[in-house]
Parts: structure tokens; C-alpha cells; sequence
């Protein structure tokens, strides 16, 4: 069986669960097993309210939306009277759009309509009026939301948890601002720490490897036997693969970044295991990242009040496993 039709298999087992509702339906029957209820949500969105404006668009429909929402938002709790709380969750939001169809949202789009919020049904039409606040729109695409809310470009951080159908789409298309949610990233982190020395382990191997040619030019006739350096950097990361799972890490193999965490760097201005981690910073907090050296960048030496240390440091470790390459 090949890569191409295991892909396809799940891909097909994928899209039935979601077209049939078959998983919606398992979803809204076990509300407490599926979601994770954080009372961070409703208190970030405040904050961010009172700031600026904050919408939602997503493909489920209204219906399911709405169940969702109004558990992580407790809609469904009472007061001492056994009175509904007045605030429901969609008060949080200056607009809220389902059945947006992304990343088609993010292009043509589809028709713009307004949801009866009392029973689910679409009104007759396509919707052209103002924006109201607390309504709930079918449809539509990114431009009509730009333009419902009077802001656009830069001037929208869109937060999403697809690569693709959220963050290229909306960065590429519109020229929004990205967060990307990645949950696995708490794992990774973790393990990233407990396991620093493989990766340390690979880099010097990596470095003993460009010495050896370090003295050869294109008029040399030697050639280096590294069959054993290959297979000691295959191994090596093959372990630091495993510590991840039988599917390895999201963001690595090895030394080397993977598509998504190429991906990643280059189309999410921020990217976190939570949105809530938003809750620890002021809004005016500029983020920047650490500044990326290119190939011919890194290999080009400088010189540092501890440079000497570093580089002591470091012959020390290559002597250490130039050793064990000889020896063996």
C-alpha cells in the first residue's frame, strides 16, 4: 500500500465524519468529554473588547456553533433565581459569521446571509444592510467581514489552528496578521528540554562532518570515508524522532525543519499552544522575533568578549568524538 492511498483512505474517513455530522452529533452528546471549558476565554475577550473588535468565523453551522459557545461561555449556568445569566456568548463578539466554507472564505467567497438566531433557518435573501451588532451572518468571505467592520490588513490579528485553511490563506489573500494555535506545542516544549543533548549530540556531528572537508578544494583527490558519521547522524535522530512518537516531531527530524514548520515561520506572525496566552501581555506589546541567520550569515565567524570560551568549548567536544570515530 502506498503513502498516496493510505493518505486518501484517511483523507475519505475524514471528510464522511465531518459531511455526515456523525461527529458533531458524538461531539454535542458529550459536551464535558470533548471540550476543554477554560473561564480565561470570556474574561480575554472582555479585555480585547474593550480595546478593539473581535469576530468569528468559522465553518460549523449555527446550530452547533451555538452549543459549542454557549458551554465554553457557561450560558447555560443560572443564577439563584434559576434565571438564565443574562450575558450570553454572543455578546463577546462584534460579529459572528458560520458556514463560512474557508479557505473558500478567504477568496470569492459565498452569499452573505442573515440566521434567524431562534430557530437556526437562513432569512430569505442575501443580506446587504449595516452591520448589527450580536447578529449572526451565513457565508459570506473575508472582504465582506473587512468591510462590515470597517478594518482591514494589518490592522486584523485573525486567529486559527489550520495552517492552510486559516493562517496561508488569510496572510496570503488579505495580508492580515496570524496567530497560530498549535496544541501540540506544550508537548513538543517539553520534550525539546528533557532531550537537549541529542540534539546538541546531532550538531556537533554536523560540524565534525564539515571538517573533515574543512582543508580540501576542488583540486583534492581524497574522499573522506563518512558512511559512519551518516549512519551516527541517522541513528541520533531516529532517537530524537521516537522521544516524539511513532510519528516524530511536528516541527523537526533531526536537525532539519519540517513543511509545516517552514510553513509556520513564514506565514504566522505568532503562533502558541493557546490563544489565552494572549491574557499575559498588553495589548501594546510589540513581539518580535529572534533574528534568523541565512546559510552564508552563520558561516561567517565573529569575534566576542567570550568568544574564546565558546570556541574552546566546542574544539573540546569535536576532539571527544573525533576519538571515538578514530578508535572505531
Amino acid at each position: 500500500m502506498s503513502f498516496k492511498s493510505m493518505f486518501q483512505d484517511i483523507r475519505d474517513a475524514m471528510d464522511y465524519v465531518h459531511d455526515s455530522g456523525c461527529l458533531k452529533e458524538k461531539t454535542l452528546k458529550n459536551l464535558d468529554k470533548y471540550l476543554l471549558k477554560d473561564d480565561r476565554i470570556p474574561l480575554l475577550l472582555s479585555r480585547i473588547r474593550e480595546v478593539g473588535k473581535i469576530f468569528l468565523a468559522t465553518n460549523s453551522d449555527y446550530k452547533y456553533t451555538d452549543a459549542i459557545m454557549s458551554y465554553l461561555f457557561g450560558d447555560d449556568k443560572k443564577d439563584k433565581y434559576h434565571e438564565p445569566t443574562r450575558k450570553t456568548w454572543r455578546s463577546y463578539f462584534d460579529l459572528i459569521v458560520v458556514d463560512t466554507r474557508k479557505p473558500l472564505f478567504f477568496a470569492e467567497g459565498t452569499v452573505l446571509r442573515q440566521v434567524n438566531t431562534d430557530n437556526g433557518k437562513l432569512r430569505i435573501g442575501t443580506y446587504t444592510g449595516p452591520h448589527q451588532h450580536c447578529a449572526v451572518y451565513s457565508g459570506g468571505s473575508s472582504d465582506i467581514v473587512s468591510d462590515l467592520l470597517g478594518v482591514k490588513g494589518k490592522e486584523i490579528m485573525y486567529v486559527g489552528d489550520h495552517i492552510f485553511g486559516d493562517i496561508l490563506k488569510s496572510k496570503k489573500r488579505q495580508g492580515w496578521r496570524t496567530f497560530l494555535v498549535v496544541p501540540e506545542l506544550a508537548k513538543e516544549l517539553s520534550i525539546w528540554t528533557e532531550k537537549s543533548e541529542l540534539f546538541n549530540e546531532l550538531k556537533s556531528l554536523d560540524i565534525f562532518l564539515a571538517e573533515l572537508y574543512q582543508d580540501m578544494d576542488s583540486g583534492s583527490s581524497e574522499h573522506p570515508n563518512i558512511s559512519k558519521i551518516q549512519k551516527q547522524i541517522q541513528k541520533v535522530t531516529h532517537e530524537m524522532d521516537m522521544c516524539y512518537g511513532k510519528t516524530g516531531s511536528l516541527f523537526r527530524s533531526g536537525s532539519r525543519q519540517t513543511l509545516f514548520s517552514s510553513q509556520l515561520i513564514r506565514y504566522a506572525d505568532l503562533y502558541a499552544a493557546t490563544f489565552l496566552n494572549l491574557l499575559y501581555y498588553p495589548f501594546s506589546y510589540l513581539f518580535r522575533a529572534l533574528p534568523v541567520l541565512m546559510p552564508h550569515e552563520s558561516t561567517v565567524d565573529y569575534v566576542s568578549v567570550d568568544g574564546a570560551d565558546t570556541s574552546k568549548a566546542l574544539d573540546q567536544q569535536l576532539k571527544h568524538i573525533k576519538r571515538e570515530y578514530v578508535s572505531a
